[in-house]
């Protein structure tokens, strides 16, 4: 019996080694310093551009960057934890360039020198707006940041690295969206200033912003900050057989075909509140109320079970991802027409049976999204002014295309109707996205 449980045990640690990236790698076109967090890896694409991946099982799939250039890959690493194979071609190309292998080097904990976002910034909104220190990360496309306040920072990168595509970050309890972000300044090492416009969600006043860096830091020191762990060790359920795997589209593999499930990823954005019409008070006042609220978001495969979101843990049992506590409440009274950015966005990862038709499976699994909207009052604990619940099957021919500012064009899909007295009406609006 002991020799059965030292044997199960040696199996074990195996597989749970067997999916894993973190490291520093010799391959085809240089060596590779990956960092391997949660379904993330992220690193150095030697001294040429940077790699950004999502894992599926064993394979991950994503771009690096050339000298500017961007491509597509995926890697499938080998049982023993120490090569992998691959393909590669360039983005916008519809077939593979040829083979991408690798050979592991060092399990080390790299130190990354390609993510030149990454170090710590006096962080300044001017002429008259605040000024704190942000510990900043890049990770391949994507920049994740913490205050010195404890406020969260999140942003988005475009292809050539030099322009924050979309960003958000708080200050205390107001939500700040970045409209534009570029470099001013930098040199071999780091992004010396950058700057742009920034906005609050609940004005149409946009500001000016500039970041200026104070000081390097890397990977573990953020993570020391953060209270994260970089232990290079990332485990998965086995009983499941782990995450599935896609290639995304890079060509034909006997390694990704032979699979018979693969995922689709879908992400839901509730975007924003709008004030169509009012009920108390003068005309065209929200008088007397106060916004505040909760939506919940749970996704349901084609066999109804539900699936648990990628990038979002719930704060409740019933797929809470969004509020705004009553003593945060909206505190500006909303005239009719004013809006309410929200920006908060909840993906889901829905299992295919590839033996089944994808839009039939599709057509069974959902999206379930409800939204409250309370109005706060001193004397009262609980003035619900609405709640609504919209149920939506990935059937993409029922999800409406969206316009330029977000809308759902030409039918109501993607609109939540928030409806209180007489005539008192507020929209929220939602879009999905495959990506």
């Amino acid at each position: 019996m002991r020799k059965k449980i030292t044997i199960i045990a040696i199996l074990l640690v195996t597989m749970l080694q067997a999916q894993n990236f973190t490291g520093t790698w010799s391959t085809t076109f240089g060596d590779l310093k990956l960092i391997h967090e949660g379904r993330t890896v992220y690193g150095d694409y030697g001294t040429k551009g940077i790699i950004d991946a999502i894992q599926t099982g064993s394979t991950i799939n994503g771009k690096f960057t050339n000298a500017g250039k961007v491509g597509v890959f995926y890697f499938k690493l080998a049982s023993d934890n120490k090569s992998f194979t691959g393909e590669w071609r360039w983005q916008g190309d519809t077939t593979n360039r040829g083979n991408w292998t690798g050979t592991l080097k060092s399990d080390a904990f790299p130190s990354l020198k390609m993510d030149k976002w990454t170090g710590k910034y006096e962080f300044k909104s001017y002429p008259s707006g605040f000024t704190k220190k942000l510990n900043l990360q890049q990770k391949g496309f994507s920049l994740e940041g913490k205050f010195e306040d404890g406020k969260s920072f999140i942003g988005k990168l475009s292809n050539d690295l030099k322009t924050i595509s979309n960003a958000s970050l708080y200050h205390g309890n107001t939500l700040y969206n970045i409209t534009t972000g570029i470099i001013k300044s930098e040199n071999s090492e780091h992004i010396t200033v950058w700057y742009g416009d920034i906005k609050a969600s609940n004005t149409s006043t946009t500001t000016k912003f500039s970041a200026k860096f104070l000081k390097p830091m890397t990977v573990a020191e953020f993570k020391s900050l953060t209270g994260v762990s970089t232990s290079s060790t990332t485990t998965y359920k086995t009983d499941t057989g782990g995450l599935t795997m896609t290639s995304q589209g890079l060509g034909t593999s006997t390694s990704i075909t032979t699979k018979t499930e693969k995922e689709l990823r879908y992400r839901l954005t509730l975007d924003r509140i709008y004030i169509l019409s009012v009920e108390d008070g003068p005309e065209g006042i929200f008088s007397g109320y106060e916004l505040y609220g909760i939506a919940w978001c749970r996704a349901y495969d084609s066999n109804g079970k539900q699936i648990k979101p990628f990038d979002v843990t719930y704060s409740d049992q019933y797929g809470r991802f969004w509020e705004i506590k009553a003593k945060d409440y909206i505190r500006t009274d909303l005239k009719v027409g004013a809006q309410y950015e929200i920006n908060k966005k909840i993906t889901f990862d829905i299992p295919i049976d590839g033996s089944k038709d994808i839009q039939e499976v599709l057509k069974k699994s959902k999206i379930e999204l409800t939204v409250e909207l309370k109005d706060y009052d001193s004397a009262s604990s609980n003035d619900i002014l609405g709640k609504e619940r919209v149920t939506l099957p990935l059937n993409e021919a029922l999800i409406s295309k969206l316009g330029n500012n977000k809308l759902p064009q030409p039918t109501q899909k993607g609109v939540i109707n928030i409806k209180h007295g007489t005539r008192g009406h507020i929209m929220v609006t939602f879009y999905i996205e495959k990506i």
